[in-house]
């Protein structure tokens, strides 16, 4: 199974849309700030799950949860924008939310900076910012209850 993460579209969706077809993922995680791109993304690739949580920029518009825990084919998957945890500034809150939820993968966004490690059998998988100069994405594959990530460029298509 293939997951497309994106997250800091900011109202921009043509990166968003050249990575759902470039990458033909099974769905796609939208980390916040302006979800309703991912909304029209969904619209745009009828029958693609597109799943989402709020951002800091992600004020208006219908209530969505601030967290997302799912598991695909055995592995658990934490997800939040980040500005709660203090992202900025670190990655021990984030990290220690996503053991508690007894998460082998957690993505954030807020950054715009890419970041793809894993630490101690967790993923940390931020997937840049998929709007602006620099737009990026990240790829969780799940295969056999394992995990790999990493982190897309989209201008270059190349691995970061």
């Amino acid at each position: 199974m293939k997951l497309l993460i994106l997250s800091d579209s900011h109202g921009e969706q043509e990166f968003m849309q050249l990575a759902v077809r470039r990458e033909r993922p099974d769905a796609v995680i939208h980390l916040g700030d302006h979800c309703a791109d991912a909304d029209r993304l969904a619209e745009e690739f009828c029958g693609l799950p597109v799943l989402s949580v709020r951002g800091n920029c992600d004020l208006w518009g219908p209530p969505r949860a601030e967290t997302l825990l799912r598991t695909f084919e055995g592995v658990r998957i934490f997800g939040a924008h980040g500005h709660r945890y203090g992202v900025k500034q670190g990655l021990l809150r984030f990290s220690l939310a996503a053991q508690e939820q007894q998460a082998q993968v957690a993505l954030f966004g807020h950054t715009h900076i890419p970041y793809c490690r894993q630490e101690g059998g967790l993923w940390l998988l931020n997937p840049g910012a998929c709007g602006g100069r620099a737009p990026s994405c990240g790829i969780v594959t799940v295969d056999g209850g394992k995990a790999v990530c990493c982190v897309k460029d989209l201008l270059l298509e190349e691995t970061l």
